[in-house]
């Protein structure tokens, strides 16, 4: 299947966004998660900078009237769609855009080079430039955006504080808001101070100058990253002629556009149209950055605009492998017409979807009949993580990509993920999902706790991307069995990431492939989804117990990003300057959240509020601290939905007393169905039961720690063993975990939900080809068990108050099954030793009955 979306010319089969000579540019821009829009196309902003030049004779800083249709006509000829201005032009600049189709994003001047946050009139001088600018753009449709600023230098953002700064341009943006509440607002901010928080505005400019492509290439990362899910447009990029010649200027901008273009920002400003510059009241004469020279003669660059604006994302790849789109639905009949819809406009040249019905019982199959060019795939139900298998090995693509039934995708989403891949050799790449547009009670959902996100390691290495956005190399997939069966609803996309990272691949992740995903419409679907996270967490934990604490709560090693980030966030930000404040990249470095600050809102805390509670009924001074203990619960949500991020028109008290309940009930209901899982639910493997194994098992000490030797004299080595005799115990169906580096032990075996074999090895060299593999057992409790003698204790202590006697019932009951799970621990420990001593004979190990030591040979 390829489809191309409407819009736009096509060249050779591919997309471009080149807009036609007077094209209407009504209605307004807007926003569209990270891309502009205009009506329902898209609009990416193909720019160049124009101005300042010297003032005229009607004291504006633009030349005159028929130099800028001039202007404006060569622009268009080579696919130059916006201009940016550094001052508000007059009326009639703006009539000339309208009619010519060019849009205009206006820089308002100020004094900001001054402590204007120290002086009363330069602040007020700001105030009236903004309002001025409002009133004069208001009616023209060629206004992309105001920006209310440009690079506030970085000694006086210093000199004020950031908060500070950040206060009042949120006053500016307030301003034009008030004034024309559709208006595209911005601030052209540069790398010195990339630390303000800006994310008040409608989207994000930064003014770039890196030469090299690769050093341009990672900040980009490091920017769309820190934007998150708004729109990142480049105010600036360019080179000087008189130092770098004009030859390798228009190679430089070619190469750093398509790089813009392939990364997915909304766009990019080339600094400048022309080499006519006047500033500070003088022509600049030793910078020439212009496409033109000053007559308006072109450079070389003029003509690499065309040939770089001409290409869709898809036609500047290196190269594009056969993609697979796989989507997994199960009643998902509701949004699927969507999902199918925007892939069916995905601007990428080779590419195929595959549908995977996993038994729905609703319209499902009506949806799929609207669309011929999807293969569909119909199957009784039997969870997420097998449809997933089936759509693999049904797929003829080299890269493999999963969306789900409730997202749309951009159009350029396949195009970035592949470039990604290909940039960086990854074995799999994700990307963000964003919240659409669904109305205020979605809203709330989406700024509540635990949505499904990415997690980074760095700006291109993730420990996690969500399961709605994600492609891999089909072979990677191959390679560690795909995804694993016993995850029916959540968690399968955390446990593939791990695997392949313990497979020594890793996962990357494309900032600008972005997809929206429709969060649950109430609080019902809101909190029955934790519910699956949290079973699929209990599920996970088995399986990669290093990744979790002891509450089983994921312990991510990288950054969680998006409103999904959990604990309180405590303390400020520390910036790093730079000598004297002159450092080219200011960074901030934000506080971990602060988990300990959720201990009020977890299920632990809760059960001890009830007890406390309970034996205040005895003495009342315990019920008050059950109040406040309690209060303490309702406090952490309430801070919780103050740092909450919500859409500017659906913030207010009654959303935010939305995002506090659900801030309140998520961590219980999440923390309710782990617990639920790991005690009572637990599932068998999906491929069966573990098989048991051949001949007798051996017999282990009650305190469950054993030591067995083992001789070799052929220079065998332990780790032969180990893999040995883990591939056994994946052939048989054990639930078995390989240390991922992090641990100090070297295999773990689940014989069920409550204890755990914790298998260490090591070796010592005695020469000649002569080794003594030593391999140590560990039985150890796992969460629910502890959680079983947490819950006995309590229960006991409880009845204890009432009557003493009668305690000893849940005492003896207690205790008995901490010994049945304990008996078989030992069982399973035995069953592993057995493996072992198997695998150890098939090797010609040699057991020992003690430690040979160097002096007894």
């Amino acid at each position: 299947m390829t489809a191309q979306p409407a819009g736009g010319r096509l060249l050779a089969g591919r997309r471009t966004d080149r807009h036609p000579p007077g094209r209407s540019l009504t209605p307004r821009v807007r926003v569209d998660g990270m891309r502009f829009v205009r009506g329902a196309d898209r609009f990416r902003v193909q720019g160049v900078t124009y101005g300042p030049f010297a003032p005229g004779p009607d004291g504006h800083q633009f030349p005159a009237p028929e130099r800028v249709a001039s202007d404006f006509s060569r622009m268009r000829d080579v696919g130059v769609n916006t201009v940016r201005t550094y001052h508000v032009p007059p009326e009639w600049f703006f009539h000339r855009a309208d009619e010519a189709g060019i849009a205009v994003f206006v820089d308002i001047p100020w004094p900001k080079h001054l402590c204007f946050l120290d002086s009363a009139r330069a602040r007020a001088d700001a105030r009236a430039a903004v309002l001025r600018a409002t009133k004069v753009s208001r009616d023209h449709p060629s206004v992309l955006a105001l920006s209310i600023g440009n690079e506030i230098p970085t000694d006086v953002a210093r000199w004020h504080g950031p908060r500070r700064v950040e206060r009042f341009l949120a006053e500016l943006t307030d301003l034009v808001k008030q004034s024309d509440p559709d208006r595209l607002v911005t601030f052209a901010n540069f790398p010195p101070t990339e630390y303000l928080d800006l994310s008040f505005l409608d989207f994000a400019t930064f003014n770039v100058y890196l030469h090299d492509r690769e050093a341009f290439r990672r900040y980009l990362f490091r920017l769309q990253n820190l934007v998150g899910g708004k729109p990142l447009l480049l105010g600036e990029l360019g080179m000087d002629t008189l130092r770098h010649g004009e030859a390798e200027q228009a190679e430089f901008l070619a190469g750093h556009l398509a790089e813009t273009r392939l990364m997915g920002l909304a766009g990019a400003f080339v600094f400048s149209w022309t080499d006519d510059w006047h500033t500070g009241g003088h022509p600049i004469t030793d910078w020439a950055f212009g496409v033109t020279h000053a007559d308006r003669t072109p450079k070389a660059a003029y003509h690499a605009l065309w040939e770089t604006f001409a290409r869709s994302p898809a036609a500047q790849l290196p190269a594009d492998p056969r993609v697979t789109v796989v989507v997994c639905t199960y009643n998902g009949g509701r949004t699927l017409g969507q999902c199918l819809r925007s892939l069916e406009a995905l601007d990428y040249p080779d590419y195929e979807v595959i549908v995977v019905d996993d038994g729905s019982t609703d319209d499902t199959r009506d949806v799929l009949a609207r669309f011929p060019g999807v293969r569909a795939i119909h199957q009784p139900n039997r969870g997420l993580s097998v449809a997933r298998n089936v759509g693999l090995h049904a797929a003829s693509g080299e890269v493999v990509a999963y969306t789900d039934d409730d997202c749309f995708a951009d159009p350029d989403w396949l195009s970035h993920l592949v470039y990604q891949l290909q940039s960086t050799g990854a074995a799999g790449v994700g990307g963000p999902n964003l919240t659409p547009e669904d109305g205020w009670l979605a809203a709330c959902v989406a700024a509540s706790p635990g949505q499904p996100t990415h997690v980074l390691v760095s700006d291109q290495v993730a420990e996690h991307i969500p399961g709605c956005n994600m492609a891999f190399r089909r072979d990677a997939l191959l390679a560690v069995n795909g995804c694993d069966p016993v995850f029916r609803k959540a968690g399968d996309d955390v446990d593939l990431c791990w695997r392949l990272q313990q497979a020594g691949m890793w996962v990357t992740f494309a900032p600008g492939a972005f997809v929206w995903h429709h969060r649950p419409q109430g609080p019902r679907s809101y909190l029955r989804q934790q519910g699956g996270y949290g079973e699929a967490e209990a599920l996970l934990y088995f399986k990669h117990p290093d990744q979790f604490n002891a509450r089983g709560e994921s312990r991510w090693r990288g950054q969680m990003y998006g409103g999904s980030a959990p604990g309180v966030r405590v303390g400020s930000p520390v910036i790093y300057h730079g000598t004297f404040a002159t450092g080219l990249f200011q960074t901030a470095y934000q506080p971990g959240p602060a988990h300990w600050a959720t201990l009020p809102s977890t299920i632990e805390w809760h059960a001890a509020a009830v007890v406390v509670g309970l034996a205040g009924l005895l003495w009342w001074p315990l019920l008050m601290l059950a109040g406040v203990m309690f209060l303490l619960s309702f406090g952490v949500a309430s801070v919780l939905a103050s740092q909450a991020r919500l859409p500017r028109q659906y913030d207010g008290l009654r959303s935010r007393a939305v995002v506090a309940a659900l801030s309140y009930a998520q961590p219980l209901v999440r923390a309710w169905r782990r617990y639920k899982t790991w005690l009572f639910d637990f599932p068998a493997p999906a491929n069966g039961e573990p098989e048991p194994i051949e001949g007798p098992v051996e017999r282990f000490p009650l305190a469950g720690t054993r030591t067995v030797d083992y001789w070799t004299e052929e220079w065998r080595d332990r780790t032969e063993l180990l893999n040995q005799v883990a591939a056994y115990l994946t052939e048989h169906r054990w639930s078995r975990t390989i240390d991922s580096g992090w641990s100090d032990w070297d295999l773990e075996v689940s014989g069920d939900r409550y204890t755990a074999v914790r298998v260490c090895t090591t070796q010592e060299e005695h020469g000649g080809g002569k080794r003594l593999i030593r391999v140590r057992y560990r039985v150890r409790p796992e969460a629910p068990l502890w959680v079983l003698a947490v819950l006995g204790l309590a229960l006991t202590a409880a009845v204890a108050v009432v009557n003493p006697i009668l305690a000893a019932a849940p005492a003896v009951a207690a205790l008995g099954s901490l010994a049945l799970a304990w008996k078989r621990g030992l069982r399973t420990a035995g069953q592993v030793s057995r493996v072992f001593a198997v695998t150890a004979a098939q090797l010609k190990l040699i057991r020992c009955d003690r430690p040979v030591l160097a002096g007894d040979r």
